[in-house]
């Protein structure tokens, strides 16, 4: 017979089925998801906020694609309000170069 700190320190394994693991894995990831959201909402504003009152900002960088599927890179810069379109990133390379003498 087992004494009552044996039955305690046993895990209860039969107690766990494996819907229940499913549905926790389920709401883990949720949950992770939901998290991760609100992270990068929160880091939206709080760059809004360090842009609205922060020294100057910093100049934006981004690609697209044309109807023909080739890159084309976009940049801004916020301080000027200078806006430029590139077929190569070596090329924005040298305008950021330019403009901000890195």
């Amino acid at each position: 017979m087992r004494s009552p700190s044996e039955s305690l320190n046993q895990p209860c394994l039969d107690l766990i089925n494996i819907d229940s693991l499913s549905s926790l894995d389920s709401l883990e990831r949720l949950t992770t998801k939901t998290r991760l959201q609100k992270m990068r909402a929160l880091g939206k504003r709080i760059e809004a906020v360090l842009h609205r009152f922060g020294g100057a900002p910093e100049p934006r960088v981004w690609q697209t694609g044309d109807r023909s599927g080739n890159l084309v890179w976009h940049v801004y810069d916020p301080t000027s309000n200078c806006s430029a379109t590139f077929a190569s990133e070596a090329e924005v390379r040298v305008w950021l170069e330019e403009r901000y003498q890195l």
